[in-house]
């Protein structure tokens, strides 16, 4: 289990809490990792979410950056560190049309209105259009942590929102993403995605792979893994994250 050449990882609930940055004892953690491993992290998480939230805390050598893939919106697109111009570049993106995303977006708000849900009070944006996802957030998606934990812990609202979408979104993935919210792609365009992507970059297999994530869960955003052949764990915070990850160092 411990030998294994990539590590990848889930972003919120797993490296850090929802939509918050890094902590200094992870980025340590991961900077070791990163010396040993490949690391991959996949995530619902926007690039810029990733800047703000993971890259700007993550103070490793250039060197070891080079060992790191950044796989945004559910591995719909790709980031490597180019060394040379230390800086990140993207390697691909998956984009929905403007078609499809206001698509979704409608049958989002059908969705809601039909549920009779009142998220008149929210934080900040209820659907945000990423390019290549769309997410809901039930209380907006700059709402504080323990606003999204009583919003829907059981989680039982948003599986009412995904059995209504199923039946107007015929060609996408519905996934519950994080504490609140909702990860909307085009069908096969997931997490499992991300990981043949993940082999065909770094030219490994699946038994290379261990993938670490805290929704392979039914209906969970990261559940798809459990197809794809890889070895994986599932943790609760990243807490538990970081004593996993200590054993790779």
């Amino acid at each position: 289990m411990y030998n294994k050449k990539v590590i990848v990882c889930d972003l919120d609930g797993t490296l850090t809490e929802s939509k918050s940055s890094l902590s200094e004892a992870m980025a340590e953690v991961l900077c070791h990792v990163l010396s040993r491993h490949y690391l991959a992290v996949v995530s619902g998480a926007s690039y810029k979410q990733f800047q703000e939230q993971f890259l700007g805390e993550l103070h490793c050598p250039p060197v070891l950056l080079q060992n790191l893939s950044l796989f945004p919106l559910q591995g719909n697109t790709c980031y490597v560190f180019d060394a040379k111009e230390v800086a990140w570049k993207q390697v691909y993106e998956e984009k929905l049309s403007q078609k499809d995303r206001t698509f979704i977006i409608n049958a989002l708000q059908k969705a809601i209105e039909e549920l009779g849900f009142d998220l008149s009070e929210s934080y900040g944006d209820i659907i945000e259009d990423r390019g290549s996802q769309v997410t809901f957030s039930g209380r907006g998606h700059k709402a504080p942590i323990e606003v999204k934990e009583v919003w829907d812990k059981d989680q039982s609202k948003r599986r009412k929102i995904i059995n209504i979408l199923e039946k107007k979104l015929p060609g996408f993935n519905c996934h519950i993403g994080g504490i609140s919210s909702i990860d909307i792609t085009k069908k096969g365009l997931d997490k499992a995605y991300a990981i043949g992507k993940i082999k065909q970059l770094l030219n490994v297999s699946e038994d290379d792979i261990i993938f670490v994530g805290d929704a392979l869960y039914k209906g969970g955003n990261d559940e798809v893994i459990k197809s794809t052949g890889v070895d994986f764990i599932q943790e609760d915070g990243p807490g538990e994250t970081i004593e996993l990850l200590s054993r790779y160092m």
